[in-house]
């Protein structure tokens, strides 16, 4: 392995290294910066994931599109309230192909642009996925539940899929969100987000999510809670470090300490 750049087969070595296999399902969460200097960035994580599953396997990434919600909670940044209905009306509602992913780096935006790329129809909380089971994973993603059963991540569940982290940690993983939904945690009907789709009548509407997680991210806490399970496998890699995990015993954990503290995921 080369010592300041990283290649393709580098990381197909890598990937091997952590216990990715052919015919496996994964999802990715990522972090282009922590890998240094790859040769042809983001195309060559995006290739050597796909080559070492296969045509077998299945490559899913959150495709999130957060500008999506109502303007008038938006804080980073946030605009003039004199100027909230004319953003509302004009903003257009979310399409599979051209409506950009927001704050997932560059890795799932390069992804989307791959032939034979399907994405989830969720106008907040889309997944993008190539290969064997990506239009059985994508077909289906309730506008209520996010991260529920009859959503992407919930066919990963069931499938006994796998989640790969790159340069970033376990909090970044919307995967654990399932669990919240397994467990029925309170909370997560006491949101107010409002998410723009396209109205009966051709015009805008923001329409209230019954369910969305909000703010829970203290999901490394389940790793360390899990660690003597020997469940995570990682590896130090250049600046940072890659984790590699299967999603079902993660899940039952935290939906069994749900299940005894609901708040568990809310609280560090």
């Amino acid at each position: 392995m080369h010592s300041k750049i990283t290649t393709k087969d580098d990381l197909v070595e890598v990937f091997g290294k952590l216990g990715m296999e052919k015919g496996m399902d994964v999802m990715a969460h990522s972090s282009m910066k922590s890998l240094g200097y790859v040769v042809n960035g983001a195309l060559d994580v995006i290739d050597a994931l796909l080559e070492v599953i296969g045509e077998g396997g299945t490559l899913l990434m959150p495709s999130h599109t957060g500008q999506l919600t109502d303007p008038s909670g938006w804080k980073n940044p946030s605009i003039p309230s004199e100027d909230v209905e004319i953003v509302k009306r004009c903003m257009r509602p979310f399409d599979l192909k051209t409506t950009p992913i927001r704050n997932r780096g560059v890795i799932p935006e390069v992804f989307l642009t791959y032939p034979g790329v399907c994405r989830s129809h969720h106008p907040l909380n889309s997944v993008i996925a190539k290969g064997r089971q990506a239009e059985a994973f994508t077909r289906e993603h309730s506008l209520h539940a996010s991260e529920g059963m009859e959503s992407p991540i919930g066919k990963l569940y069931e499938r006994g899929g796998y989640v790969i982290l790159i340069g970033v940690t376990l909090a970044r993983c919307t995967a654990i969100h399932l669990a919240e939904f397994i467990a029925d945690v309170t909370y997560l009907r006491e949101n107010s987000l409002k998410v723009l789709l396209r109205g009966k009548n051709g015009n805008n509407e923001f329409v209230r999510l019954e369910r969305y997680p909000g703010d829970s991210e203290h999901f490394d806490k389940v790793r360390r809670d899990v660690q003597d399970k020997g469940l995570f496998k990682d590896v130090d890699f250049r600046a940072g470090k890659l984790v590699f995990f299967p999603i079902k015993p993660v899940v039952d954990f935290a939906v069994h300490r749900l299940k005894e503290d609901e708040r568990y995921l809310l609280n560090p």
